[in-house]
């Protein structure tokens, strides 16, 4: 059994996504092998110069007298939690399989390193080797690179997804000759943006649109019921602008708490329809399938729910900013919607159980 591990690290898994071959890679043959796989199907790839860099390191421990052997470990493309579960799977499979001690990682830099607690919490790393390639100097190797880091998918989305918005926000604006609203949207649009990225809201948007591909593809009644949640949302939204349009060019111009809340009040039953539409699509393929609904079967008393709360809560504020005339006091606007919320909650839990769950 070796006593130290020369561990390269691909946490994105390039390797198994362009090759097929799965990690631990596990022997200086196996090793080259799958590097030399990896430079045919993708010869730029930064992974290949990773592997030989370990196989490197690995022969002069080797020719020093050191027990040693040198395994690839990778993640997932999904990189952050998912990914480094993975590697820290194969990390305690290489520990109680192979009883080394001690650990030489070799990564190309990067998003790599982000998993050395990981390894230093099995292994006693002795040294760190950052593999960087060589790049022609001249302006046309700097093109050259910048226009291959953008053909990747995970540096163009988070590159080029801010510029798209911004252009295309401003343009609108542009186009309906209010450009002096324009730097107003775009900061608030990509404000929005920072807070989905922030909190990995970006994997739901990407999974909504992965899901409107194959629903498509595959001719589910999905795919209707997520354009026609689409344009609901849509149609909302525009509803909610409009009327924080309106208030904005009153008499009196109120605060910034009552235009939010003016925005709310205008979109959110069409935004709430919107999701149910979605929910009901994705409830009816379950069906088909013969699938579990039973979490799907709650979404839509939950938004109902939520959204009565919120249609309350704006008509109390508005009307206290005298933005609304009712029949009714406002206090009792918000506690019926309150008090329906719950009844519809709680109607949706017991519906949930007894919902069969296959």
């Amino acid at each position: 059994m070796p006593e130290k591990l020369v561990i390269a690290v691909d946490r994105d898994d390039d390797l198994g996504r362009k090759t097929g071959i799965q990690s631990p890679v596990i022997g200086r043959r196996a090793n080259i092998e799958a590097a030399v796989k990896l430079a045919l199907a993708d010869p730029e790839e930064s992974d290949v110069n990773t592997m030989f860099g370990a196989v490197k390191v690995y022969d002069m421990l080797k020719e020093s007298g050191e027990s040693v052997e040198v395994v690839t470990v990778c993640g997932d493309e999904r990189v952050g939690v998912i990914s480094d579960s993975k590697i820290a799977e194969q990390l305690d499979w290489l520990k109680d399989n192979l009883k080394a001690k001690k650990a030489v990682v070799v990564s190309d830099g990067g998003e790599d390193e982000y998993i050395m607690p990981l390894i230093s919490s099995r292994f006693k790393i002795d040294a760190v080797n950052r593999i960087i390639v060589r790049q022609s100097r001249t302006l046309e190797g700097t093109y050259f690179l910048i226009k291959k880091m953008l053909d990747d998918p995970k540096i163009a989305r988070m590159t080029l997804t801010p510029l798209g918005i911004i252009f295309i926000v401003y343009s609108v604006f542009l186009l309906a000759r209010y450009p002096e609203w324009g730097m107003g949207a775009i900061i608030l649009t990509v404000g929005f943006y920072f807070l989905i990225k922030a909190y990995g809201f970006e994997d739901v948007v990407e999974e909504y649109f992965s899901t409107l591909k194959k629903a498509l593809l595959e001719g589910r009644l999905s795919f209707v019921a997520y354009v026609v949640s689409s344009i609901l949302i849509l149609i909302g939204s525009v509803q909610g602008i409009n009327m924080v349009w309106s208030l904005y060019n009153s008499k009196t111009v109120p605060g910034l708490i009552v235009l939010v809340t003016a925005f709310i009040y205008g979109s959110v039953w069409w935004i709430v329809s919107g999701g149910i539409a979605a929910a009901l699509g994705k409830v009816f393929d379950n069906l088909v399938e013969r699938k579990p609904v039973k979490k799907q079967v709650m979404i839509p008393f939950m938004l109902i729910a939520a959204g009565l709360v919120l249609w309350g809560a704006s008509v109390f504020i508005l009307s206290t900013a005298s933005e609304i005339n009712l029949k009714y006091s406002s206090l009792q606007y918000l506690l019926y919607s309150i008090i329906g919320a719950v009844l519809i909650a709680v109607f949706a839990l017991m519906v949930m159980k007894a919902t069969p769950t296959k």
